[in-house]
């Protein structure tokens, strides 16, 4: 049972995840070394949290006033 348990663990680690910026299917960028959280977001200085986040909120303002 352990030898799935870490398979499945080096299987979840290899993932790749896309950045989390709407509209961006790039890469997230590999995890740090050391360890940490893994990155979200894609190699492009313009894509983080904050500006992923005023994007969103653009997106629903467009959309709400479209009714």
């Amino acid at each position: 049972m352990s030898e799935s348990e870490s398979e499945s663990e080096s299987e979840s680690e290899t993932e790749t995840v896309s950045c989390l910026y709407p509209g961006c299917e790039r890469p997230a960028v590999p995890p740090p070394k050391h360890g940490g959280p893994p990155p979200r977001y894609c190699d492009l200085e313009e894509h983080n949290a904050s500006s992923a986040y005023q994007a969103m909120q653009a997106e629903k303002a467009e959309g709400g006033s479209g009714s």
